[in-house]
């Protein structure tokens, strides 16, 4: 683009002995020589995105409280009837977008202490959603009681559970990748020994659904959870049902494999509501329960172990 325009001009700017290797080589410096151009334009203009991450506002913590009724209930492995410091798993929602309008049929011995459940002041009740405590420790009692409590009660209580012979208190995780391993069955840590007594499964597919477990540990607990939420899934066969677009069956349309489900309305509004608050904004559509919640009806390739190859 800058070369000299003539060949007597070219002449006078190139040191001759650069000259001499140019004719040797037959390489032409005049005006005849060829000159390739090159240019960068930007055909599409990229739209430039900068993310910016909307965090809940700074609040003050509420205050950490172990009630008096928390600890008879490690002395004794029973809930104190009409104690307020035990409250049923989803009444602690009350305050959020999850509404669980028939939380009364679900499970009675699955329970959150009100420290858990309260971790914020009580100015910012109406965005409680944003506060959600993670379930990570829960305390299960030897006439079947599930406890979820709060870190600050389980470090104060970890002698007295040591201790115990009817309370264990278990390390719990949701599974919310596909490789990472279930924990669900709580014998991943158990203080004391793991008991020879497990909680149900229908007790803990309660527990996970609540917790946000994206994957399901086992094929046989994805029809378990079928069956309490009513919904159509490959064990009914191709029998011709009646049933929703996100797969529940109504009570009047409802075969007897799902005579165990009480309820009367789809849980699976509310139960989006819960796992978008436990996700935080992040996608989880592919997952086994995003499937679910979408209607759609998962079949025994969804578990499929991709590192071995079986189910």
């Amino acid at each position: 683009m800058y070369a000299p325009r003539s060949y007597s001009q070219a002449s006078q700017v190139c040191d001759p002995d650069i000259q001499r290797k140019y004719e040797e080589l037959g390489v032409v410096a005049g005006p005849d020589r060829s000159m390739d151009e090159e240019q960068e334009r930007e055909v599409v203009h990229e739209v430039e995105r900068e993310r910016q991450v909307q965090r809940p506002p700074r609040v003050k913590p509420a205050a950490q409280d172990l009630h008096e009724d928390v600890r008879r209930f490690v002395r004794t492995g029973r809930v104190p009837k009409g104690s307020s410091a035990f409250i049923p798993a989803l009444s602690c929602l009350a305050n959020t977008t999850a509404a669980f309008h028939e939380r009364d049929q679900w499970a009675r011995n699955l329970f959150v202490t009100h420290d858990f459940a309260r971790t914020v002041g009580l100015s910012l009740v109406q965005n409680a959603e944003d506060y959600l405590r993670p379930v990570n420790w829960i305390v299960s009692s030897s006439i079947g009681v599930l406890v979820v409590m709060s870190p600050n009660e389980v470090n104060t209580l970890l002698p007295r559970i040591r201790k115990s012979k009817v309370v264990h208190l278990c390390v719990y995780t949701p599974r919310t990748t596909q490789t990472m391993q279930a924990c669900d069955d709580l014998r991943l840590y158990c203080v004391p020994s793991a008991p020879q007594l497990t909680p149900s499964e229908s007790l803990i597919c309660q527990l996970n659904l609540f917790a946000g477990q994206l994957y399901f540990s086992s094929y046989e607990m994805y029809i378990r959870t079928c069956s309490f939420l009513g919904l159509n899934a490959p064990d009914l066969g191709d029998k011709e049902l009646i049933a929703d677009s996100d797969g529940f069956i109504r009570e009047e349309n409802r075969p007897s494999a799902r005579a165990s489900c009480s309820f009367k309305r789809s849980q699976l509004p509310p139960l989006k509501e819960l796992f978008g608050m436990r996700r935080k904004g992040v996608r989880y559509s592919p997952t086994h329960l995003g499937k679910m919640l979408n209607g759609r009806i998962l079949t025994e390739e969804d578990f499929l172990d991709f590192s071995s190859g079986s189910i």
